[in-house]
């Protein structure tokens, strides 16, 4: 019985780790937390000062205090966590943020901008420590998130969200909510985790329209417009349905102005 169960976990882990970049993502940052703990219980263990060691290779560290080729730190600080509660927040963030964004996107482009914005938040706490240079290092994949959500607020900013499973507020709300705090902690204990989430939120703002530019091959066929001075790059689906043009009546009417034929080609489109 237990060999049958164990058989059938790993089974079902192994399909849910498919269906999704998002799981994925989600999958790596439980892992390397297990991984963090585990080292962080061997150094209290051993009175070995191994936690410090962790945080000085893979976290991001103030540029006053970067040694010579630690641009990888850019990303790698995303994958640790100070603490359970920090990456539950994030995980269960990334999950919703990120299935939203694929309505819109192609899961390869959500996975894109996920890394993108945990760098563009790296880069804006790298900056700012320039007058602030004895931060402690930074960890947590925030800024990756708030990137996702940001685009998908700025794609359908009255899509319907449900907090705590009973309030609902539309996501621009949400977003709003979280900036707020983030801007209002800019002088706060954890500024430079504040400064990374807007930076993390800008790129994800500025990219919304732009998934092409991410990521640019998709499965759909694509066809050039020219006129005589300009063209660019339209994505249309077998049946005639404009991609482009969808985002653009999100951006006016919201997700739920959308007729049943358009929410259709979102998922499948998000689904490639």
């Amino acid at each position: 019985m237990g060999r049958a169960s164990n058989d059938f976990t790993r089974s079902a882990l192994r399909t849910w780790l498919r269906e999704s970049h998002v799981h994925r993502w989600v999958f790596a940052l439980a892992a390397c937390f297990a991984v963090q703990t585990l080292v962080e219980v061997l150094g209290w263990t051993t009175s070995l000062p191994i936690e410090n060691g962790l945080l000085r290779v893979f976290a991001l560290h103030p540029l006053n205090a970067w040694q010579m080729g630690e641009v990888w730190t850019l990303i790698s600080y995303g994958f640790l966590h100070y603490g359970f509660m920090h990456l539950l927040l994030n995980v269960l963030m990334l999950y919703f943020a990120g299935h939203m964004l694929k309505t819109f996107w192609l899961d390869a482009q959500v996975s894109q901008l996920f890394i993108v914005g945990t760098t563009a938040g790296g880069i804006a706490y790298g900056l700012a420590s320039l007058w602030y240079p004895t931060w402690p290092p930074l960890v947590g994949a925030s800024g990756g998130v708030l990137a996702l959500l940001l685009a998908a607020t700025r794609l359908s900013p009255t899509m319907p969200v449900y907090v705590f499973g009973v309030l609902r507020l539309p996501l621009w709300g949400v977003s709003l909510l979280l900036l707020a705090v983030s801007i209002s902690g800019l002088q706060g204990p954890n500024a430079g985790g504040n400064f990374a989430h807007l930076g993390g939120a800008l790129a994800g703002w500025s990219l919304a329209k732009s998934p092409t530019w991410l990521f640019p091959e998709t499965r759909w066929t694509s066809k050039r417009k020219s006129s005589s001075n300009t063209s660019h790059l339209h994505v249309v689906a077998a049946d005639g349905m404009d991609l482009d043009g969808i985002l653009d009546k999100i951006g006016r009417v919201g997700y739920d102005g959308l007729t049943a034929k358009e929410k259709a080609f979102l998922a499948r489109y998000g689904k490639k």
